[in-house]
C-alpha cells in the first residue's frame, strides 16, 4: 500500500543572487511556509510591505529578478516503515517555476512548469542519514529576459508591457493584467511529500460518464497506473472499483491489467441513477468511488473520488441564423448564467480553501450556475472543484494559454502536453467540469489585433496547440466532455472568432444600451469597470488619501487603474453621458458603481430574454486580485459591489423586465424553472405609466404567462408607453409578486425628486436588525453600503426601486447595535435620484 509522508514543515528560503537587495536578509534564510511563495514569506516576517498596501507594488519589483532557494533537512525523522525495497519518490504538487531540485549535492531534475506535479525517485537509503532537499528557482522576470534574448521577441497582450510571459508555463496574470499589478512571485505553491510504494501505484482515476438517462448511467472507469518492474510480484494485476450511491446502493466491478500495461479499464452500470444537475435544474447527488489495485491478494494502492452521474455536450449544430452554442446536460439545453473566475488574491494558486469556497458561495447567491476558469491564471485547487460539484456550478475550464502568441518549438510542446495530460487526469472525476477550452483570446489576438500582419508567416504562434495537440489529448483522455479550441471561437482559425452568428463571443465593443444591437450565440465575456468599496480602498492606501472628500481625491487611486485609456475611457465618457457631475468623492464612487450595475443589468436581461438564440452570459469577472479598478462584482476584501446585486436580480430564475423590440418598448419575462409561470385566474401582467408622485397616468392588463424553461414577450399599446413628460414619468410592471421599472432616459435627463423615506428599526436577532424603509418619494436603485457599517455586515436585499407609499424590509446582519443615525450618515444609503436632479445623499 502506498505510504505518504508530508514534507510541508521545516522549510527555509534564502536569496541567491539578483539586483541589489533593498532589505536586510539573514544569511541563513528565513522560515518559509509551504505551500506558499517568497512574497508571502517576506510579508509574514515583516520584511516586505504587502504589494496591495500603499506603494507596495513598486517596493517588491526586485523580487521577480532575484533567484531564491528553498531548503529542508531530511533525515531519520522522515523515514517511515515501507521496506527498503520500496520505490521512494519525492513529490512536489507544484513548483513555481524555473530551476532545479537537489538532494544533497545530487541534481534530481530541472523544472519549468507550474501547472503539473514533479516526481523524483530517490534511493531509500538516502533518508538513512541527514541530507538536504533544496529547490533553487530563477527570478521569473530575469528568466523571461533571458528567453527573449534566446528566442526573440513575440507579440503578447499589452504589447509586451508585462513581459513576454508566453515563454514561461506560469500564471500569465502574475506579470500584470488590466485588472492587476506586476507581481510575479516564485515558490512552492503545492504540497511536498515522500511517497513509498511497491509494484504499481494509481497515477490517476478517470471516471467518465458515457451514458446517463433516467434509466441507466454508465461509468467507464479508467485507472492510469505507474509500474515498477523491480518490485513487481507474481500473479495478475487487478483493479476493483466500488461505487456507492447516496441512496445506499453499491456497485462493484473488477478489471485485470494486461502484462506491462499502464491502464485498467472497468465499466459500471447504474440502473435508475440519481443524476447530477446544474443548480436550478435538480439536485447534485455525489457518489463515492473507491478504486483499489491488488496483486495476488496484496493491496498496492487505493484512491477515493466523489463523482456525479451526468452527461454533457456542446450543441454547435447549424440553424437558419448560423450555428448554436449551447451547453447540454443530461439531454437538456441550459442557458448558462455566470461569471469568469480569475485567481483569488495576488499570488495565483495560494488562496486559502475557505476563501475560495466563500467566493463560490457568493456566486451561488448571485443565482449563477457557471464559472469559467480563465486561461491567464492557474488550474484551481481541489477545494474549488469540490465546491462547484457540491453546489451545481458548471465549470468551463480553460487551459492556461491567454492573449499571446506561444512558441511551438522544443521544449514547449512537451511542456504543454505534460501539463494538459496531468490536469485532465487530475480533474476528470469532477461532475462540475462541462467543457475543456484551449485558452483565452489567442486566436482572436493573432487574427484581429494585428499580430498576424506583424509576424513572419513561418513563425509559430500557438495554432498547433489549439487545433491539434490539446484536442487530441482531450479526445484521448476524456472524450466524455466537449472541447473548444479557444475562446472566443467561431469554427476555424480563419473565421472571425467574434462572429455573433457562430460560437462564443467576447463582447467588449458594445456597452450599456448598445448591447441591444446584437444577440450573439453565447457571450463568454462582457463587463464594465468599477472601483472597490471605499472601505477596501482606504485599507489599501490609507483614509488620509481620501480625506479631502473632493471628487479629485480619486486621483490618489489613479495608480491602480490598469485598464486601457485610464479613467477617461473606462468611466468618464460614460458617466458624463449618464449622470450629473458628482459633488464629492463618495458621489463619484457611487456613480462608478452604479454605471457598472446598469451595464450588468442591461446585458444579462437582454441576453436572457433572447435565450432562444443565445446560450449563455458570463460576466467578466466575479472576483478580484487586489485593491484596484477592475471589472469584478466582488472586491478583493470579499465585499460585493452594487453590480453583484444587479447580477443577482437579473439572473433570478424568474425575471420580469422591460425590453426593446421592433415595435418599441415591450414587457418580457424569463422562466428558468420547471413549472409554468402564471397566476391564479386570468394570468395578466399589470403595466402602468406613473409620474414621480406615483400617480397612474395610464394602465393596462396584458395577457401573460410564461412556459416552463421559456420566455414570453408582449408588445405594449402606444397610448400606454408614450410619455407626456419623459423626464418625469416611468413604466412599472407587476406580475405574480415580481416587478420591473422602465425609465425613459438616462439619469442626468430625469427629474426625479430628492429621495425621501422613513426608517424603522427592529431587533431581529443577536446581531441582526430588520430595517423597514417606507418611501415618501420615488426611490430609484436604493443601495446600502454594507462596508460603511462594519467589516462583517451584510444584508439580504439591496439595490431596489420603490414608489411613494411602498414599504420594504431588509435584514442587516453583523451589527451589535443599529440607530437611524447610522443609516443616515453620508455615503451609507445612496440612490440614483441624486445622479440627476435629486439632492446629493439621503
Amino acid at each position: 500500500m502506498r505510504d505518504i509522508h508530508l514534507l510541508n514543515d521545516g522549510w527555509k528560503v534564502h536569496r541567491d543572487r539578483g539586483p541589489e537587495c533593498p532589505i536586510e536578509l539573514p544569511t541563513t534564510g528565513i522560515d518559509a511556509v509551504v505551500p506558499g511563495c517568497v512574497h508571502l514569506d517576506l510579508i509574514r516576517h515583516g520584511l516586505l510591505v504587502h504589494p496591495d498596501r500603499g506603494e507596495g507594488e513598486a517596493e517588491q519589483a526586485w523580487i521577480g529578478r532575484t533567484d531564491w532557494t528553498w531548503s529542508r533537512a531530511l533525515g531519520p525523522q522522515d523515514r517511515f516503515d515501507a521496506g527498503d525495497e520500496a520505490v521512494c519518490e519525492i513529490v512536489f504538487d507544484s513548483i513555481d517555476t524555473v530551476g532545479e531540485v537537489r538532494l544533497g549535492d545530487d541534481v534530481l531534475g530541472e523544472v519549468e512548469n507550474q501547472f503539473h506535479a514533479h516526481r523524483f525517485r530517490i534511493p531509500s537509503e538516502a533518508l538513512a542519514g541527514r541530507t538536504t532537499l533544496s529547490v533553487s528557482l530563477r527570478g521569473p522576470v530575469g528568466e523571461l529576459d533571458r528567453r527573449v534574448a534566446m528566442y526573440g521577441d513575440r507579440p503578447v497582450n499589452a504589447d509586451g508591457e508585462w513581459g513576454v510571459y508566453s515563454y514561461l508555463r506560469k500564471a500569465a496574470c502574475s506579470f500584470g493584467w488590466d485588472w492587476g499589478p506586476k507581481c510575479p512571485s516564485l515558490g512552492l505553491p503545492g504540497d511536498v511529500r515522500i511517497e513509498r510504494w511497491r509494484d504499481a501505484r494509481i497515477d490517476a482515476v478517470r471516471p467518465l460518464v458515457t451514458t446517463c438517462n433516467d434509466r441507466l448511467a454508465v461509468v467507464e472507469v479508467f485507472v492510469d497506473l505507474k509500474r515498477d518492474p523491480t518490485t513487481s510480484g507474481d500473479g495478475d494485476l487487478r483493479a476493483t472499483a466500488r461505487l456507492e450511491s447516496p441512496d445506499g446502493r453499491v456497485f462493484e466491478v473488477e478489471g485485470v491489467g494486461d502484462p506491462g500495461a499502464d491502464l485498467v479499464a472497468m465499466r459500471i452500470e447504474v440502473p435508475d441513477p440519481l443524476r447530477w444537475w446544474p443548480r436550478g435544474r435538480g439536485a447534485q447527488p455525489l457518489h463515492d468511488l473507491e478504486v483499489e489495485v491488488h496483486r495476488d491478494g496484496d493491496l498496492l494502492d487505493r484512491v477515493r473520488r466523489r463523482i456525479g452521474l451526468r452527461i454533457v455536450a456542446l450543441d454547435t449544430g447549424r440553424d437558419p441564423e448560423g450555428s448554436r452554442f449551447r451547453i447540454v446536460v443530461n439531454g437538456e439545453p441550459v442557458f448558462c448564467r455566470g461569471a469568469n473566475w480569475i485567481p483569488e488574491g495576488l499570488f495565483p494558486g495560494t488562496a486559502a480553501d475557505a476563501v475560495v469556497t466563500a467566493r463560490i458561495e457568493q456566486a451561488v447567491e448571485a443565482n449563477f450556475d457557471m464559472l469559467r476558469v480563465w486561461g491567464g491564471g492557474v488550474y484551481e485547487s481541489q477545494a474549488f472543484y469540490d465546491a462547484c460539484d457540491e453546489r451545481g456550478i458548471m465549470v468551463w475550464q480553460d487551459f492556461m494559454l491567454a492573449c499571446a502568441t506561444y512558441p511551438e518549438e522544443a521544449p514547449y510542446p512537451d511542456l504543454v502536453e505534460r501539463e494538459a495530460r496531468f490536469q485532465i487526469r487530475r480533474l476528470a472525476a469532477h461532475a462540475s467540469i462541462v467543457l475543456w477550452c484551449g485558452g483565452n483570446e489567442n486566436v482572436l489576438a493573432w487574427r484581429n489585433w494585428g499580430w498576424k500582419e506583424r509576424m513572419d508567416p513561418a513563425r509559430s504562434w500557438g495554432r498547433h496547440y489549439f487545433t491539434e495537440l490539446l484536442p487530441r489529448i482531450a479526445a484521448d483522455l476524456d472524450p466524455s466532455r466537449p472541447f473548444l479550441p479557444d475562446s472566443p471561437w467561431s469554427g476555424s482559425v480563419e473565421s472571425d472568432p467574434n462572429d455573433p452568428d457562430h460560437g462564443d463571443r467576447h463582447t467588449w465593443d458594445l456597452k450599456l444600451e448598445d448591447v441591444r444591437e446584437m444577440v450573439p450565440r453565447f457571450v463568454s465575456e462582457f463587463g464594465h469597470q468599477s472601483p472597490p468599496a471605499r472601505r477596501t480602498m482606504e485599507s489599501a492606501i490609507g483614509p488620509e488619501a481620501f480625506a479631502s472628500e473632493t471628487s479629485e481625491a480619486m486621483a490618489a487611486f489613479a495608480g491602480r487603474q490598469r485598464g486601457w485609456g485610464g479613467d477617461e475611457a473606462q468611466y468618464d465618457r460614460w458617466m458624463d453621458d449618464w449622470f450629473l457631475p458628482a459633488p464629492d468623492l463618495d458621489g463619484r464612487i457611487w456613480r462608478m458603481h452604479l454605471l457598472q450595475a446598469r451595464a450588468t443589468t442591461i446585458t444579462y436581461e437582454w441576453l436572457r430574454l433572447h435565450s432562444s438564440r443565445c446560450g449563455g452570459a458570463l460576466v467578466w469577472q466575479l472576483n478580484d486580485a487586489w485593491t484596484g479598478h477592475s471589472w469584478s462584482l466582488i472586491d478583493v476584501a470579499g465585499r460585493v459591489k452594487p453590480a453583484w446585486w444587479a447580477a443577482r436580480a437579473a439572473c433570478a430564475p424568474r425575471l420580469l423586465a422591460f425590453s426593446v423590440g421592433e415595435a418599441g418598448i415591450e414587457i418580457a419575462a424569463v422562466n428558468d424553472t420547471d413549472e409554468a409561470w402564471a397566476v391564479d385566474g386570468p394570468s395578466r401582467v399589470r403595466v402602468r405609466r406613473v409620474d414621480t408622485s406615483g400617480a397612474d397616468l395610464a394602465a393596462a392588463a396584458i395577457e401573460f404567462d410564461v412556459p416552463a424553461r421559456g420566455t414570453r414577450t408582449a408588445s405594449l399599446p402606444a397610448e400606454l408607453v408614450i410619455p407626456s413628460d419623459p423626464a418625469g414619468e416611468m413604466l412599472v410592471a407587476d406580475f405574480d409578486g415580481d416587478r420591473a421599472f422602465w425609465f425613459y432616459g438616462k439619469d442626468a435627463w430625469l427629474s426625479l425628486p430628492a429621495p425621501a423615506f422613513d426608517l424603522r428599526i427592529r431587533p431581529a436577532d443577536s446581531d441582526a436588525f430588520d430595517v423597514e424603509i417606507g418611501a415618501r418619494s420615488v426611490v430609484r436603485d436604493l443601495h446600502l453600503d454594507e462596508s460603511a457599517l462594519g467589516d462583517a455586515v451584510h444584508v439580504d436585499a439591496n439595490l431596489f426601486s420603490m414608489l411613494p407609499g411602498e414599504v420594504v424590509t431588509i435584514r442587516i446582519h453583523g451589527v451589535p447595535a443599529l440607530l437611524e443615525d447610522d443609516l443616515r450618515r453620508p455615503g451609507v444609503l445612496r440612490t440614483a435620484n441624486e445622479c440627476g436632479s435629486g439632492a446629493s445623499g439621503v
